[in-house]
């Protein structure tokens, strides 16, 4: 546990000036694409908007992620079936993310129960602003001070291992003084710019 903490800070060495202030940034930026989404589809809650974002993350790279969301959003409102477009993720996270939209979940529990990973639990939470670490693989793959492909089963994140990682973040972070999301995002940020990912 204590190797994952150490980790976690090397990769924070590593962090550049523009590193720091994307991951500081992340999440409000992400938060503000769910604004634009609402603001541009009438009858879109803050909620599913983030549901949405959430549900299409796994295996997805972010910019595209941003697209099917985008893509799904404009789908539901124009009155499209869900197969009128494609995602970069898997098909049960396209038929989770349509049906918090499909079924006018708007209650964050609701929606939280309907995302049901932790991984995509965290991710909606940290987007709402709500005090959560997001780990995915590549959070792992710092915590661990090795990279692992994504698809690899030893990306694989049981329940204690995932609490065990958003431990050693918030220990990562507090020894930085930053609040242990930043930390998540701006290692996040380091690890795929200095793995060109």
């Amino acid at each position: 546990m204590k190797a994952n903490t150490r980790h976690i800070s090397g990769m924070l060495q590593l962090a550049s000036q523009a590193d720091i202030f994307e991951g500081l940034d992340w999440y409000d930026r992400a938060y503000n694409l769910a604004v634009r989404f609402i603001h541009t589809y009438d009858g879109l809650t803050m909620g599913q908007a983030v549901g949405v974002i959430a549900a299409l993350s796994p295996n997805n790279r972010w910019e595209r992620n941003k697209v099917d969301a985008y893509n799904m959003c404009s789908a539901f409102v124009e009155g499209l079936d869900w197969n009128a477009f494609k995602v970069s993720t898997y098909n049960t996270m396209k038929a989770k993310a349509w049906s918090i939209l499909e079924y006018g979940l708007t209650d964050d529990d609701d929606i939280l129960e309907r995302l049901n990973g932790q991984k995509i639990r965290s991710f909606y939470s940290n987007i709402m602003g709500l005090d959560e670490i997001t780990v995915d693989g590549h959070a792992l793959n710092i915590a661990r001070g090795y990279r692992v492909g994504l698809t690899d089963d030893a990306t694989n994140i049981g329940v204690k291992l995932y609490r065990d990682l958003q431990a050693a973040y918030v220990r990562a972070a507090a020894r930085a003084g930053v609040k242990p999301h930043e930390m998540q995002a701006i290692t996040w940020t380091a690890w795929k710019r200095v793995h060109n990912i």
